[in-house]
């Protein structure tokens, strides 16, 4: 069977509403079932299940999806972990396609290495005192798998041992260097720390010098593998997936032994960049978990650059950037060590982004001078361009007019774009509250799509609206709501004005009662609609009044219109 074929019967298999309620407690509101959004905290429900088009919303954060989507985001895992785990509650055995051995042979050497660095640490003495006398503990060193590659590593034999990989699959690994034809170890007497991949993979190693070791840099990361890319993962990813989840937010620090404190201290969301500076592909990865970003970066100037760049990065990504600072320790790790409530308090209270580079940029700064004042809008000028939020920009504008007193040249475009976004909403929820709508929802939702119930496309006046009551008259009884949705494709817009009228279905009539409900509000339909044709004529009779044969045919007009109008009130 083809995978999508797959896809599709597992979806039969399942309903959604068993899914979800093993994350989220429902409640059957009418034709749905709503409860808390597990995506985002909120103390009202705002989160829907409609079974009817086996589909989930939630009107807060605005997350919408299938099973599948659902599983991804609620356990976040990829689409192929998320298709194995439905597949086997459906009761669907997958047809596999065949595995690449390079990834497979890649990542059964990376757990061979994790076990030999880990055991080789317990062993050596010296290298674990360094590591104890770092501040981690030995329920760390269990956790994050931390080892310690000798001076005289002997890693090869043991992979020998363990199976039969050929010298490229070594090579790719990123343990290994040919030289002088001969496969030697890339990392000797250098403290490891295991890089896990999202889904908890080994993918990679952090090598840190050991005391003692002036050998190369202070760290070595693995270079890039086909598994490995530094600028797409977080060191403890995997590790602090569920906390940033539960908590809603993502401290980034510098470095893993910040991590690692920081989860001896009771904080576990938490991630680092890997060597590298901050990329917009690690924030990325972020999103399906939070967008609340706490940049946590140490006090020292390349700190606060990293922060700068971090915020630019965050606010393309229309994330909510925060910060902190561990001012007068170091980093997070010395901050921990010496000032553990103060550490606890800085993420408690975090200060929002803007805020506190603004405050940097002021400080020392003479309001009176010119090339004071240049340089702040020099400096603040680029962190607001990136930011793609109008309602935010309009803050952050607001702030440093307040506190500077400098006005952001394009504020008056910006007030502008923001009073049509604002119109366009309200006029987004007006068409949610029409006759039309209403009707729609009605036809979805009726048992039997009688002829009666429909009238002439000259009444349906909106086009969104149209397209949707054209494929409805169409299909006639036979298409069901899960079956409309598809018919109509890709267009996003219709799709979200059709699963909001499914979403929002509550307290429908049944039956006969649904029948009434319908001819009653086509018949209100056609009298607005007529309701605004006189309305225009009797304006064209008024202002033609000395033109004979104008005013004559809109009067004319206007009388057969109200003629129409009073049989359909009398009916």
């Amino acid at each position: 069977m083809e995978p999508n074929n797959q896809v599709e019967e597992i979806k039969e298999r399942i309903d959604i509403v068993q899914i979800v309620e093993k994350y989220v407690r429902l409640k059957q509101t009418g034709k749905n079932y709503s409860g808390l959004c597990p995506f985002h905290k909120e103390k009202t429900p705002s989160f829907i299940v409609s079974p009817d088009i086996q589909r989930y919303k939630c009107f807060g954060c605005g997350k919408s999806g299938d099973i599948f989507n659902f599983v991804q985001e609620i356990e976040n895992i990829d689409f192929v972990e998320a298709l194995e785990r439905l597949a086997k509650v459906a009761g669907v055995e997958l047809k596999r396609a065949k595995p690449n051995t390079k990834h497979k042979e890649i990542k059964e050497i990376n757990y061979i290495a994790t076990k030999y660095y880990y055991n080789q640490l317990l062993r050596d003495k010296k290298a674990l005192e360094y590591v104890l006398g770092r501040g981690i503990n030995r329920d760390s060193i269990k956790k994050f798998a931390i080892g310690y590659s000798p001076k005289y590593p002997d890693l090869l034999s043991q992979i020998k041992k363990s199976g039969s990989y050929s010298k490229k699959a070594l090579e790719d690994s990123g343990l290994f260097v040919q030289k002088e034809g001969k496969m030697r170890e890339k990392f000797f007497d250098r403290i490891m720390f295991p890089i896990r991949s999202r889904r908890g993979d080994v993918i990679g190693f952090t090598a840190r010098q050991n005391a003692g070791n002036e050998y190369g840099p202070k760290y070595m990361n693995t270079p890039e593998t086909p598994l490995f890319h530094k600028s797409y993962n977080l060191f403890a990813q995997y590790e602090s997936r569920q906390e940033i989840r539960k908590e809603d937010l993502a401290i980034i620090c510098e470095g893993s032994t910040d991590v690692i404190s920081a989860y001896q201290a009771g904080v576990k969301n938490i991630v680092a960049p890997l060597g590298t500076s901050l990329t917009k592909q690690q924030l990325e990865s972020l999103l399906p978990l939070t967008k609340n970003l706490l940049f946590f970066f140490d006090s020292d100037s390349a700190g606060y650059s990293a922060l700068k760049r971090a915020f630019t990065i965050a606010s393309e990504l229309d994330m909510n950037p925060y910060a902190a600072t561990p001012t007068p320790y170091k980093d997070i790790d010395d901050l921990i060590q010496k000032d553990s409530k103060k550490f606890h308090d800085l993420i408690k209270n975090k200060k929002e982004a803007f805020s506190y580079i603004l405050s940097q940029e002021i400080e020392g700064k003479n309001f009176n001078k010119l090339e004071d004042i240049n340089t702040i809008r020099k400096n603040i000028k680029p962190l607001l361009e990136a930011v793609k939020d109008i309602n935010t920009k309009a803050l952050y504008t607001r702030k440093l007019e307040e506190i500077t007193g400098i006005q952001y040249e394009e504020k008056e475009k910006f007030n502008t774009t923001k009073k049509q976004v604002v119109e366009k909403e309200i006029k987004k929820e007006k068409r949610k509250e029409t006759l039309l709508t209403k009707y729609i929802q009605l036809l979805l939702f009726a048992e039997k799509r009688k002829e009666e119930f429909f009238i002439e496309e000259k009444f349906i006046t909106e086009k969104d609206i149209l397209d949707i009551y054209k494929i409805i008259k169409k299909e006639g009884e036979k298409t069901s709501r899960e079956d409309l949705l598809k018919k109509l494709g890709k267009k996003e817009e219709i799709q979200g004005i059709l699963e909001d009228m499914i979403f929002n279905a509550k307290d429908l009539p049944n039956g006969v009662e649904l029948g009434e409900e319908i001819n009653k509000i086509k018949k209100k339909i056609m009298v607005t609609y007529y309701e605004n044709i006189l309305k225009d004529l009797t304006s064209k009779v008024t202002v033609n009044e000395k033109l004979e044969e104008e005013y004559a045919t809109a009067l004319e007009e206007s009388r057969k219109i109200s003629k129409i109008l009073q049989e359909l009130k009398n009916e």
